[in-house]
Parts: C-alpha cells; sequence; structure tokens
C-alpha cells in the first residue's frame, strides 16, 4: 500500500467478519485482558496503549502497567484537528500515527504537524517511514520522539523507517508492534524483526525496548532500568547468549520465566511458581506449561462464546497462548 489510508479503506471493516466478533461481539474489559496477555508473555511490564485510557479496567489488578498520562490522536487523515487533544493533554506525551507510508500523502503530514506547532519532545510519532533528510533534521531538533513497527512496516508498505539515520542525527526510537492485525504477534516476534532488518543492533534494540521507551513516554520514575529504587519490573530469561540484549532477542514467549510489575509475579515457569508458592500452571505459552496472573481459562471461554473460534484463530495469541483447567491466579501475586 502507499500509506495507512489506502490499507485502512482496502481492509477495515469493522462491521465485517472476523473483526465484528472481535471488536463489537466481546466485552471490552475481556479485549483488553487478552491484549494484556499478548504483552505479558513476552516480558512487557508497561504498554502505551493508543486508545483511550479505560479506567475501569486499567487498575492495579490489571496484569501490566498501562501508561495512564498521555494524549492522542489517530492521524491527520482521520482526526482533522489534532491539535485539541493535543493542547487538551496538558503537557503530556501526545501520542499520533504520522507518515505511515511510502507517498507524498504520508510524507506531507510531518509538515503539517510541524504547522500545528505539534512536533516537539512532547510528541510521539507512531511509524514515521516517509522522512526526508529534512524531516529527520527537524524531528531532531524539535526533540520529536519516533516508534519504529517493522513487522507492520514491511508487511503493508514494503519499507519501514530509516532507523540508522534516525539514531545519527539524534532522534529517540523506540519499537512498538502496531495492531493486531499487520504487527508481529509478540513484542519478542517484533524485536528479532527490527533485528532481521539489519538496520539496528541488539544493544540498540534493547535500550529501544527499555530507556529510550521510558524517555519517549515521559516515565521519570526509574522504569527501563535495573537500579536500586526502580520499580520492580523485571524480565526473567535463560542465558543464552554472550549478552543480555542477545539473550533476549533469541528468547521466544515459551522461554520466558518470571515477569515482575511492580514486585509481584504475573507470569512464572512451573520451577519458578513452585519457588514462590503461586500454585500449578494454568496456562500453557507456545506449549510450555506457565502460571499466569489471573484467569486465562475462565477468559478464553468467555472469547469463544462471544467471539468465536474462526474469528479468534484470525490472531497468533489464540494458538500460542492456551489454558489449563487450574484455580484463577491470585494469592500471592496481590498481596
Amino acid at each position: 500500500y502507499p500509506n495507512l489510508y489506502a490499507f485502512a479503506r482496502d481492509a477495515y471493516r469493522p462491521e465485517e467478519p472476523p473483526l465484528r466478533q472481535l471488536m463489537l461481539d466481546t466485552d471490552v474489559r475481556d479485549r483488553l485482558w487478552w491484549g494484556a496477555y499478548k504483552n505479558l508473555i513476552s516480558g512487557a511490564t508497561t504498554v502505551a496503549h493508543h486508545d483511550p485510557f479505560t479506567r475501569r479496567v486499567f487498575h492495579r489488578f490489571f496484569p501490566i502497567r498501562v501508561l495512564r498520562r498521555y494524549a492522542w490522536s489517530h492521524s491527520l487523515g482521520y482526526d482533522p484537528q489534532p491539535e485539541v487533544a493535543f493542547r487538551n493533554g496538558r503537557g503530556a506525551p501526545f501520542i499520533i500515527h504520522a507518515a505511515e507510508g511510502v507517498d507524498e500523502v504520508a510524507a506531507a503530514e510531518i509538515d503539517r504537524l510541524d504547522q500545528l506547532g505539534l512536533l516537539g519532545p512532547r510528541t510521539v510519532l507512531v511509524h514515521a517511514i516517509a522522512l526526508s533528510p529534512r524531516h529527520r533534521r527537524r524531528l531532531a531538533e524539535s526533540g520529536t520522539r519516533v516508534v519504529w513497527c517493522p513487522h507492520s512496516n514491511l508487511r503493508l508498505y514494503g519499507r519501514t523507517a530509516d532507523v540508522p539515520a534516525l539514531l545519527d542525527a539524534g532522534v529517540t526510537v523506540t519499537l512498538g508492534t502496531d495492531a493486531t492485525m499487520s504487527g508481529a504477534a509478540t513484542l519478542l516476534d517484533e524485536a528479532r524483526d527490527a533485528l532481521a532488518t539489519g538496520l539496528a543492533d541488539a544493544d540498540a534494540i534493547l535500550t529501544m525496548l527499555t530507556t529510550a521507551a521510558a524517555r519517549a513516554f515521559a516515565l521519570d520514575d526509574g522504569r527501563g532500568t535495573l537500579a536500586a529504587g526502580a520499580p520492580a519490573d523485571v524480565l526473567l530469561i535463560p542465558d543464552v547468549a554472550p549478552s543480555p540484549a542477545a539473550s533476549l532477542l533469541a528468547a521466544r514467549p515459551a522461554d520466558v520465566a518470571l515477569v515482575l510489575v511492580r514486585g509481584r509475579p504475573r507470569l512464572a515457569s512451573p520451577a519458578v511458581a513452585e519457588h514462590l508458592g503461586l500454585g500449578p500452571p494454568n496456562a500453557r505459552v507456545e506449549g510450555v506449561p506457565k502460571r499466569l496472573y489471573g484467569d486465562p481459562a475462565g477468559l478464553r471461554r468467555r472469547l469463544l462464546r462471544d467471539a468465536g473460534r474462526r474469528a479468534l484463530a484470525e490472531g497468533p495469541l489464540w494458538s500460542m497462548l492456551e489454558s489449563l483447567e487450574a484455580p484463577p491466579a491470585g494469592g500471592l501475586e496481590d498481596d
């Protein structure tokens, strides 16, 4: 496709299957919990949600953290007045899809955002593919941040952001999965796809997933680091490569041994779960038993009832995350 809008006209039909079942026939809480599990099995502990913040769901008992303080607009094509959302954000990070495509329509969005006064350290551009050298300099001068989505970009547009040029210019670049229908199955898959492009090495990708992401979304509480006094958001994976970054990019969701969010276990391998007294496995991730926070069996039953197996099978997570009949995981996780 030449740009986001051509793709959306061709593929986005929420009134037709399978999107109708997935978006309209299922409860929003179940959809958001399913999305949380997608991120949790990759070891993601904080997620930026490109939609309104759902207070009744995103509370401290949600499996992962969700960015609370942000403003957002989908894109210039679907929101003719993004400056209103920007202004109402009162200094919070402002997230918008921009320059998503390879043609002049996509490229023109950077100049339009600049004309509106929407480039700057508050602004996070998702995609930023169709950039000229002048555009990259302007992003760097203004302090605008970028979310790189290589899997989705290459699948939809045959091209992705010029990450080396962005980094050389001094632009903060983070990594994202984009929409489920176009992005990689999990964040770990997206990270490997990023490495496969040859546009960033393992250390740069680890930075994108940790300190760069915290900087882009104004998380100044120590998230993205392992340090005294920082939040205890921790991912434990096998040490199988010469560096932590290389081990991360070698890991599959099945390899994740422990995820802590605010110091509380949200996912654990059977051995770790037994050591922590969390109870037996209640799920399989890529066929490997795990103990997941919450009730994955109940969630799968509700989704199957409301959306149907055919619609759910359209997404990779349905086959990756299977449930085992076991008591819901509470207890120590919420102490």
